[in-house]
């Protein structure tokens, strides 16, 4: 019995600091999970700015058929680190993750941006935004920010805003609610003319701007009611 317990203790935790070939966990849900560092293509590791007192692992891992990223959130005590949760996304066409540790809600904490696919426009960087809920300790995985490219957090506005190149560019500005982020406003720029929609308390879409522009410009914007570019 006592033999089944150490070793089942040694599934659920491992030192912060020590890595080993294979790394078995239980997590959150009832089944044992191998994660063989040798398929690792790219691992971050953070201790010291996400969340409160958390430490987080990210692992992009290739295989035969597809790519994925793996992420794990540990809570340190003194001698080591209890996972607390977990999450599994697919990449696609991913060549490094690159990583931010921002503040995307304006709550005090560092939450995690990265690159999670590219789109079929190379400057279309597909992202995953993953918050820290410190009531639940634990992730908050915001499941449609791969929808929307090239995030960023807006201090002016206090919200996300998002930019699409498509045949013109479009900047989308989005608010979190709960697990999704949610459009109220965009600024399109195409063809020489810049409009602007918002949102209205009906749901509707309402053009509140429609100027002339130069063709040939492609710019960010970081307000859209008066209009204002990203400098």
């Amino acid at each position: 019995m006592k033999k089944t317990l150490i070793i089942t203790l040694s599934l659920l935790l491992f030192s912060c600091k020590k890595e080993t070939k294979i790394i078995n966990i239980e997590n959150i849900h009832p089944k044992i999970e191998n994660l063989a560092v040798l398929d690792t293509l790219e691992r971050f590791s953070d201790s010291t700015n996400f969340g409160i007192k958390n430490k987080i692992d990210i692992y992009r891992i290739g295989t035969n058929h597809n790519t994925f990223i793996k992420i794990y959130l540990y809570e340190k005590n003194i001698n080591y680190c209890e996972i607390k949760d977990s999450l599994t996304i697919e990449g696609t066409r991913i060549n490094d993750l690159k990583v931010e540790v921002n503040d995307f809600n304006n709550d005090n904490i560092k939450d995690i941006l990265f690159t999670s696919g590219m789109a079929a426009r190379g400057g279309n960087n597909v992202q995953t935004l993953i918050l820290y809920s410190p009531k639940n300790k634990s992730l908050n995985w915001i499941k449609n920010s791969e929808n929307f490219p090239n995030l960023m957090y807006n201090e002016k506005l206090d919200c996300i805003d998002a930019c699409i190149l498509t045949g013109g560019q479009t900047t989308y500005f989005l608010k979190i609610k709960n697990d999704s982020l949610k459009e109220f406003a965009n600024v399109d720029q195409r063809d020489g003319r810049i409009i602007t929609e918002i949102l209205d308390k009906n749901g509707k879409w309402k053009e509140i701007e429609n100027i002339k522009d130069e063709p040939e410009s492609f710019d960010r914007f970081i307000n859209f009611n008066p209009i204002e570019k990203r400098k």
